[in-house]
């Protein structure tokens, strides 16, 4: 995990400085991006087709993100948030709508704070549906945001943030034959805190 994770990371680093060298005009007029990686903190539900919720084991998961957004302020931006959430063997991939507001003077070398939601689907494409015999289907994804920026003395910024992370999905199981048909469905409400660090241009 730690060598993925370093892997990720270096990848980021050189994303964020090319995109730098080469399109400084346009990444200072209206193009933003916050790329992000972290971790995802505390415990889901497990709503059986009783509506009865039992918690599931909590532990620390996975998650990474990239935000493209177009300024329509100098401190506003609306864009997209494409990302992965891994959940055990689940691996959530969220498409949402976004907005990134930062707070300050826009010019200003200071750290700088801002405040984000997104706010979309979970897709589960990443997953391989005939294990099983189970399928899944994914649901609402939502996270608000409240981060720094933290500048790096050129156009990037290092990004450290903390926020909320819903997810939901659900499983649908086979447990028949052909000749009697039965399944067994369980949905899954993700409710997590989301810390991550990343780079911001």
């Amino acid at each position: 995990m730690k060598s993925i994770l370093t892997i990720i990371g270096c990848l980021i680093f050189s994303v964020a400085y090319t995109q730098e060298k080469e399109s400084k005009s346009f990444l200072k007029d209206k193009y933003v991006n916050y790329t992000e990686i972290g971790g995802l903190f505390g415990k889901s539900y497990q709503i059986t087709q009783m509506s009865y919720s039992t918690p599931v084991e909590g532990r620390t998961n996975f998650t990474i993100q990239s935000y493209n957004g177009y300024k329509i302020s100098d401190k506003l931006s609306v864009g997209v948030t494409v990302g992965v959430d891994w959940f055990h063997a689940m691996q959530i991939v969220p498409v949402s709508l976004g907005i990134r507001n930062t707070y300050g003077k826009t010019a200003s070398k200071k750290v700088k704070p801002y405040i984000g939601v997104d706010a979309g689907y979970g897709f589960t494409w990443l997953n391989d549906d005939s294990s099983d015999n189970q399928t899944a289907k994914g649901g609402l994804a939502i996270s608000p945001v409240l981060g720094l920026l933290i500048p790096t003395g050129g156009q990037a910024n290092f990004v450290l943030s903390i926020g909320y992370k819903h997810n939901a999905f659900t499983t649908t199981t086979n447990t028949g034959t052909d000749d009697y048909p039965s399944s067994r469905t369980k949905e899954y409400e993700l409710n997590r805190m989301a810390v991550r660090f990343g780079v911001n241009f």
